[in-house]
């Protein structure tokens, strides 16, 4: 602007209560002024139009108007949740659920969330949608032939009607939680899909306003007097608003917050546990196979990996005889897989294990060392895992959380270091945890670039809160291995050791968690 003219700009908040400008300005040999500092209050967001944690139950639990769902079909709800006591379970063919009237005006704008765990991805399927006479308003579901994630909206109540679609930049992966949303902009005129809390593109451009004025659908389409596109899988945690949400609210939606004030976990990321391998269960960990007591069935097969039964305490001097179990890999050859992907990998997760590194494999410090905990293996690499790094001429290690940006050779890993720490102590238990947050603002250049990887050994969390910043997350579509990683394609960094208590959760864990977890189980 011209030097003495006066200026006026726009400032959108960020945030609803207290919110503070700072000011200042130069003069023309570059002096700066004192700061002048401006508070002003902002009212809150308007509160979501309904809300249905579907825990057993198609209560509406909003404070305006309520919308309970009806199950249709053979709908069920199921205890293996993303959040809660359960969620609705839909079989493909003829589940649904749906209100009995309308929740959104769709010719205005709205926003609408869903979790959604699908069972397949073979075929077109529908998240949320609302009912108009012929068609239905919009939809939040899969698209077949486009092989990804879409949010649609359409130009009339008609068969056939033009439709436009935000959608997906990656495929969606069957049988994990993924958080969809759709957002339409009345006063923009643009449709946004966000996955995981990240937009989905830039936002595509809708003229098309007409309501639909029938029920929410959850979990099919309707078009020319029936209903198509029944999903198969699971939904919880829907959330519906009668305005367009901003892209914050978005990624906080997708973090899943704990609203519970009774139990001091209030604003803490809800994870869910997805998978659990305990070799000490002996009653579950037999001969090969190590069973998935998650619920979600993925046993786990060793592959030269062992089941070591030990024995303490003395009978001969009245001591009781305890006998434990433990998983022993050779660091040559020995790993376990279960079947993957477990989680959305540009989602939120955590994984965390028992590790007992064999100090004695890793004597030699004229070499150097890798050694995998597990991870999520590609087609070229794991697109995440956990080792333990020694370089040649140390003695010296540290745990490594690393993610590489594509599935590729040449790729360039992001990074979580522990501390150095020194091999030959390691000789003893220590729980690792790993978390990828998706909705981190780990980047302090660039607020809106969403992610971060974060490291803890035992209790202690290696680095910052936010974590170390990665922003380009992609999908591993091959087993979930443990002793081994996949790197140009071969498998690598055989684990010399013992693994027990592998734990994966969909969602981020607070820090207080993880560290209440270590000292409950240490």
């Amino acid at each position: 602007m011209a030097k003495g003219a006066a200026t006026t700009q726009t400032i959108t908040p960020n945030q609803a209560g207290e919110n503070t400008i700072q000011v200042w300005g130069y003069d023309a040999a570059a002096h700066s002024s004192l700061t002048g500092y401006y508070s002003f209050l902002v009212k809150g967001a308007e509160k979501p139009s309904g809300h249905w944690h579907l825990d057993n139950s198609g209560v509406d639990s909003t404070s305006a108007t309520q919308h309970p769902l009806t199950l249709g079909g053979s709908s069920v709800y199921t205890a293996l949740a993303r959040s809660g006591a359960g969620a609705l379970k839909l079989n493909g063919t003829s589940d649904y659920a749906a209100t009995s009237s309308a929740v959104l005006d769709t010719s205005k704008s709205f926003a609408v969330s869903a979790w959604v765990r699908p069972g397949d991805v073979s075929r077109s399927q529908t998240v949320l949608s609302q009912k108009g006479t012929n068609l239905s308003g919009y939809a939040l579901h899969f698209s077949a032939s486009a092989g990804k994630w879409a949010f649609s909206k359409y130009a009339s109540d008609a068969v056939g009607a033009a439709t436009v679609r935000s959608y997906s930049t990656a495929q969606p992966v069957a049988n994990v939680w993924t958080h969809l949303a759709g957002v339409y902009s009345a006063a923009d005129q643009t449709i946004q899909l966000f996955v995981n809390g990240v937009p989905q593109g830039q936002p595509v451009t809708s003229t098309y306003a007409w309501n639909a004025s029938g029920p929410m659908q959850f979990g099919r389409f309707h078009s020319s007097g029936s209903y198509v596109e029944n999903l198969n899988g699971s939904l919880d945690e829907v959330h519906v608003w009668s305005r367009a949400v901003t892209d914050t609210e978005i990624a906080h939606d997708a973090w899943l917050e704990d609203e519970d004030i009774s139990d001091g976990t209030a604003g803490d990321p809800v994870p869910a546990l997805v998978a659990k391998w305990d070799a000490t269960d002996m009653a579950n960990a037999t001969g090969t196979t190590v069973k998935d007591t998650s619920g979600f069935g993925r046993n786990l097969t060793l592959n030269g990996a062992a089941l070591t039964q030990f024995s303490t305490g003395d009978p001969d001097i009245g001591e009781e005889v305890t006998t434990t179990q433990t998983m022993t890999l050779n660091g040559t050859s020995a790993y376990a897989t279960a079947t993957g992907p477990v989680v959305d990998d540009s989602g939120s997760f955590t994984a965390t294990a028992w590790v007992t590194l064999d100090p004695a494999k890793l004597a030699d410090t004229s070499k150097s060392y890798a050694v995998q905990v597990f991870g999520q293996s590609g087609t070229s690499r794991s697109s995440w895992g956990v080792w333990y790094e020694q370089p040649a001429g140390s003695a010296q290690g540290r745990w490594t959380f690393g993610r590489p940006d594509k599935d590729a050779t040449g790729a360039v890993w992001t990074e979580s270091k522990s501390t150095a720490f020194t091999t030959a102590t390691l000789g003893v238990p220590v729980m690792v945890t790993v978390v990828h947050d998706a909705q981190a603002a780990a980047d302090p250049d660039d607020t809106s670039k969403l992610g971060g990887l974060k490291l803890y050994v035992d209790s202690a969390l290696m680095g910052d809160e936010a974590g170390v910043a990665y922003t380009a997350p992609w999908q591993g579509g091959g087993a979930f291995e443990i002793g081994r990683a996949k790197i140009n394609g071969a498998a690598a960094r055989y684990y010399p050791g013992k693994i027990d208590s592998v734990r994966i959760w969909a969602g981020a864990t607070s820090t207080d968690t993880i560290a209440n977890r270590r000292n409950t189980e240490q």
